[in-house]
């Protein structure tokens, strides 16, 4: 059962209600398309969040529990909050083939390149390729991409490049980063990076890792207001197999004070490399 945690504060006037005002927890179950959905709402009347009681009132779903409020519930508890890591994979690949995708005729000058420090993600490899002809692998697992570069350019003529420095890169002008980039190099200006969160290293160039997107009316009819999309819909795809939502494209990526569609990626990058 996936369990779901929304904190409401109530604020009181009175300095005796503010500091012995008696917190409430209140549960209901919903369901959609099979799935038991348990809801916790906590009303937070003296400022202080009782985590104890919250684990024990989530039961089972306390090692993954939903939250995407600002107050930390985790000390003196054994909850853990669910990171919806795999669903961001997902949203970040499909937003770049869904550029590449709408582009129809990639520009020659447009290399794309996957960041891939573990050699995880070779499934996204495939898919890009059946849109681009020049494409760039970044990974410490290179035996896994040199076999598969062997082939397609002798099969199909596709250049892939599999290499274990970052700095093979710095030529690419869309960049495909499903794990957090955390080794330096130099991009170009104008490249984009699509990535899950925002890099430990500075890059110098446009970088996106928020998703906006929208869930099925059915989940998204069940879902709180202060709880995130991502984290809804992470939490199903991953801990309950609703893997329809990592097809899910969104609509708007996000990074430091930008913000695109894939309409504008797609202009922005056909105007910087299509020449």
């Amino acid at each position: 059962m996936l369990t779901v945690l929304s904190v409401r504060k109530k604020q009181h006037s009175g300095e005796f209600l503010r500091r012995f005002g008696v917190n409430s927890l209140k549960t209901k179950v919903k369901s959609a398309q099979g799935i038991d959905i348990r809801f916790l709402e906590y009303i937070c009347r003296n400022g202080r969040i009782n985590g104890a009681r919250i684990s024990k009132k989530a039961k089972e779903g306390r090692s993954s529990l939903v939250y995407s409020g600002q107050d930390n519930i985790s000390d003196n508890s054994s909850v853990s909050v669910f990171e919806p890591l795999e669903l961001r994979r997902r949203l970040c690949s499909n937003m770049a083939l869904e550029v590449l995708e709408i582009m129809k005729s990639v520009p020659d000058n447009l290399r794309v390149g996957l960041y891939d420090p573990k050699g995880e993600y070779s499934d996204i490899c495939m898919c890009i390729l059946e849109h681009t002809r020049d494409f760039t692998v970044v990974s410490r697992n290179k035996a896994l991409y040199t076999e598969q570069a062997k082939v397609l350019l002798e099969e199909k003529g596709i250049v892939l490049r599999a290499c274990s420095k970052v700095s093979a890169l710095s030529g690419c002008g869309l960049i495909i980063a499903p794990e957090v980039i955390s080794e330096p190099f130099v991009p170009m200006s104008k490249t984009v990076v699509l990535t899950v969160s925002r890099p430990l290293v500075a890059l110098g160039c446009r970088v996106y890792y928020g998703y906006s997107f929208s869930l099925p009316r059915e989940f998204e009819a069940l879902r709180p207001e202060d709880v995130r999309a991502e984290d809804f819909g992470g939490a199903l795809y991953s801990l309950c197999g609703v893997y329809s939502i990592g097809s899910i494209v969104p609509f708007v990526c996000t990074g430091q004070g930008d913000t695109q569609t894939t309409v504008s990626l797609r202009k922005y990058l056909s105007e910087c490399f299509g020449t």
